[in-house]
């Protein structure tokens, strides 16, 4: 049975992907709550504190402070949180950065794309991701 997603916690240091993601969940479910991080800081700190645990996390791995690597790692060595999924959306595409992000424990990794269509299709995609 598919889990529905209900609410997400983005990771994103720019408010202009920051700014489609909403725009483009708001068109797609309004009922789905964002939870919005520009460091990975501000988005360990709200995961340790609140009774409200998203049913995903979509995360960028360019981040200033700690990077989503080392974000990703953090999330993954704590119970509570291991098994909430964790989508990278981010412009790195090298090889050795997707396994290594895989590695450690990312259900998917996705690059980020350049149009604004493309950019919807994987929101929707997103979405769509069949939860553990």
């Amino acid at each position: 049975m598919k889990r529905e997603i209900k609410h997400i916690c983005l990771a994103e240091d720019d408010p202009d992907d920051h700014y489609l993601f909403l725009e483009v969940l708001t068109e797609i479910d309004r009922n789905i709550k964002l939870s919005w991080f520009q460091n990975c800081e501000e988005l360990l700190q709200f995961l340790k504190t609140t009774s409200e645990l998203p049913c995903l996390i979509v995360m960028d791995m360019n981040m200033p402070k700690m990077s989503g690597q080392n974000c990703l790692i953090s999330i993954k060595k704590e119970l509570n949180l291991y098994n909430i999924p964790v989508i990278i959306f981010s412009t790195a595409s090298e090889p050795s950065i997707i396994d290594t992000a895989q590695k450690a424990g990312a259900y998917k990794y996705i690059v980020k794309p350049f149009s604004l269509t493309e950019f919807r299709n994987i929101v929707r995609e997103i979405l769509a991701t069949t939860l553990p």
